[in-house]
């Protein structure tokens, strides 16, 4: 039965009774949808480019035709993103792509027409079409996803939705270019595009209903306005939203680059035949479809923005690792020769090149799927869907920018491959200082991210019971110095921790607590102008729906056992009513951030911290001695032997 996902609550209850996301009709049909989508582009663009060339009289004129072809597609993306990202913000989505995937039908229908008749202007007519039916598909595909599947699962359906991209690409490059060039070809590549538009229709027709967000919006066919519409609404978004926007356009321009120089990079630096350059196209696209996919393990089925730093890192080293030249010891082949595949193997240094090539990839997969998944959840769903539109037309943009880059370093320059790949790995570097400086949550999340995932294992319990929005005050025991950071890495929002003042500006940490926005305090008998700033503050943010976390014991631990908590939280709660949540912790007395530092030998098992987070006590019943006794409650239910704490 077809259903309208308005609530949490309905999500919860879809997702308890629904299973995973591939194995129901929330999410599984439009995933088929898309792949079905970007597969028939590239089988026609593909096939087109080859034709293109093929009948062209010179190697200049099929540079021109090519180049041609790319810009109409991608020029719908500049003129019309607007309209597009208006009418999936006012319309019902499953209805609106369904219009989207029939209108592909007659577009394949005059694309079989052009590859049969081998007519030029027909088939740069029909990659216009494509990019227009592209357009208006990208904004929905995208904003639909909140509607159809829990919080908790966004960073696994992106990761779902661009490896099935990327294998979808790869597939239908490797199916065009294969098929084109048999004597059979057109008639071969003319049946697939009708049919996979038929196939990619038919599977439309089971997306499930998602009401339009804003049915009052108003629609302008005017090109201009719409589009200063959708970009008027992304400036009016948050610093992280507008910033992840840059992040995704940004890695568009790496990647369009990587994926034009990889035929003649392979040639002409590794020496590799035609078999090299469709295995390291193989290995790339894969690549990004595997880190897509295991970012969701990695992150803990959360978006985990401390991901995104740690692809930047090795997106960089990774394109400057390909940019150095290969030491061919194993053959000695004439300079004219181009080596196989198995000698490319063979030589083992070579080898190492594919294996940066997968390095990128997976690390893009790393970048990119929480920053999508961040911006699905951090746009009102009134403007989400305008959002991703302006997204698109950056990516459009950014993609241009990739071609003037390489022509303007390759051709006028007169630079290598490997020189341009050295230059991407810098400007990344760059770029992502840009981004984390403007966004400093990205890169707490990063250092919480290695220092409690990496360094530890941690254990999560009652993680649920955090609200997804909405104020409330975090109240756990204290044992250690980074008791905070484990928290924070526990909770999937920003949790603004109540800190003791000395230690908030010590020259060490003052920075990291002031990326944390935590809040600085002192005793009101010690500094009563700094404990009235701090109670204000701590007010501020809860109204306007920030989450608190406070150590009531207001020390560190002495003997892992939980103190007796200070009377300061029922002031707090007084003042600001909100719902109260106890944490405790366990594995961190005892470690070399508590009082107790036990000296021993490193052992090859990673400590292990567990997280236990209790049911919210509403505000009227909060008391300093009643939330001790449900801290220690958690200890006593689920971590009883890690420590004393």
């Amino acid at each position: 039965m077809r259903k309208s996902i308005q609530s949490n609550k309905d999500l919860a209850l879809l997702n308890k009774y629904s299973g995973s996301l591939l194995s129901g009709s929330r999410f599984l049909p439009l995933f088929v949808t898309q792949f079905f989508s970007a597969l028939n582009d590239n089988v026609y663009k593909q096939a087109v480019l080859l034709l293109l060339v093929f009948q062209a009289a010179s190697v200049a004129d099929g540079a021109l035709y090519s180049n041609l072809a790319a810009g109409l597609f991608i020029l719908p993306f500049f003129l019309f993103s607007g309209m597009a990202g208006q009418l999936a913000e006012k319309t019902e989505k499953s209805k609106l792509i369904r219009v989207v995937k029939l209108f592909e039908i007659p577009i394949m229908v005059v694309g079989a027409i052009s590859i049969m008749t081998q007519l030029i202007w027909l088939m740069l007519v029909t990659v216009f079409l494509m990019g227009l039916q592209s357009t208006f598909f990208g904004p929905l595909k995208y904003s639909i996803l909140p509607q159809h599947v829990a919080p908790h699962e966004l960073t696994k359906a992106n990761g779902l939705v661009e490896s099935g991209t990327f294998v979808a690409i790869l597939l239908g490059t490797v199916f065009g270019t294969y098929y084109i060039t048999q004597e059979a070809g057109p008639t071969y590549i003319s049946i697939a595009i009708l049919c996979l538009a038929v196939i990619g229709y038919l599977c439309s027709r089971f997306i499930p209903i998602s009401e339009a967000n804003d049915r009052s919006l108003k629609f302008t066919f005017n090109i201009f306005s719409s589009t200063k519409s959708v970009f008027s609404e992304l400036n009016s978004q948050s610093e992280s939203v507008r910033k992840s926007v840059i992040g995704i356009s940004w890695f568009w321009l790496i990647g369009a680059i990587i994926l034009t120089a990889l035929p003649n990079y392979v040639k002409y630096f590794l020496g590799g035949d035609e078999l090299v350059v469709t295995t390291a196209l193989v290995v790339f696209s894969l690549s990004i479809a595997l880190g897509s996919l295991l970012c969701d393990k990695l992150s803990r089925s959360r978006i985990e923005l401390g991901i995104v730093p740690f692809g930047a890192i090795l997106i960089t080293v990774f394109l400057y690792l390909l940019s150095q030249e290969p030491a061919i010891t194993a053959y000695s082949v004439p300079t004219e020769t181009l080596l196989t595949l198995r000698q490319v193997i063979d030589t083992g240094d070579m080898i190492w090149h594919l294996i940066w090539m997968a390095g990128i990839g997976i690390s893009a997969g790393f970048y990119t799927v929480p920053l999508y998944a961040l911006i699905q959840q951090r746009t009102n769903e009134k403007s989400r869907s305008r959002v991703i539109a302006a997204n698109n037309v950056l990516n459009a943009l950014f993609m241009v920018g990739s071609a003037l880059l390489s022509i303007v370093t390759l051709s006028i320059f007169e630079w290598s491959i490997p020189q341009l790949m050295l230059l991407l790995a810098g400007l990344n570097f760059l770029v992502s200082i840009y981004i984390y400086t403007k966004v400093p949550e990205f890169f707490l999340r990063f250092v919480i991210y290695m220092l409690a995932i990496c360094m530890y294992r941690v254990r999560t319990r009652g993680e649920e019971n955090i609200p997804e929005e909405g104020a409330a005050v975090l109240v756990g025991n204290h044992v250690s110095f980074v008791d905070w950071m484990f928290i924070l890495a526990a909770s999937p929002r920003l949790v603004r921790f109540v800190v003791f003042a000395p230690i908030y500006y010590s020259p060490a940490l003052h920075w990291l607590f002031k990326v944390a926005k935590a809040i600085p305090i002192e005793s009101e008998k010690t500094n009563p102008k700094v404990f009235e700033k701090a109670v204000d503050d701590i007010a501020e943010a809860l109204k306007t729906g920030e989450l608190v976390g406070i150590f009531p014991e207001g020390k560190l631990s002495a003997d892992g056992s939980i103190d007796v908590f200070r009377q300061g939280v029922e002031t707090i709660i007084k003042r600001t009513p909100v719902p109260v949540i106890p944490v405790h912790l366990s594995g961190l007395w005892g470690s070399m951030f508590s009082r107790k530092t036990k000296w021993r030998l490193p052992r090859l098992r990673w400590s292990l911290v567990s997280i236990s987070i209790g049911e919210q006590v509403k505000a009227e019943d909060v008391t300093a001695d009643d939330l001790r006794k449900r801290v220690q409650a958690l200890k006593n239910a689920h971590s009883p032997d890690l420590d004393q704490g």
